[in-house]
C-alpha cells in the first residue's frame, strides 16, 4: 500500500507539499509544517484539486490550498 501511495504521489503534480508526503511515505522526518502541507496535499486529491473549501478541517487555516480571505 505504502508502494501505491508513494507512486501515485509522484505521478501527481508539483505543488504544495508534494515533496514533503513523498519525503514521509519514504520514512523521512519531516517538520510540523511539512506535514501539514503533505497532509493538504494528500487530501486535496495529490494536489489536483486546486482550493480547499473545507473550512471546517482543524488544518484549513494552514493550509496552502485554502482560499484567502
Amino acid at each position: 500500500m505504502r508502494d501505491e501511495l508513494i507512486k501515485s504521489a509522484k505521478a501527481g503534480p508539483l505543488r504544495a507539499g508534494k515533496n514533503n508526503l513523498i519525503k514521509h511515505l519514504e520514512g523521512h522526518r519531516i517538520t510540523r509544517n511539512q506535514a501539514i502541507s503533505a497532509k493538504c496535499y494528500d487530501c486535496n486529491g495529490m494536489g489536483e484539486l486546486g482550493t480547499c473549501e473545507i473550512t471546517t478541517c482543524a488544518l484549513w487555516p494552514f493550509s496552502p490550498y485554502r482560499t484567502k480571505s
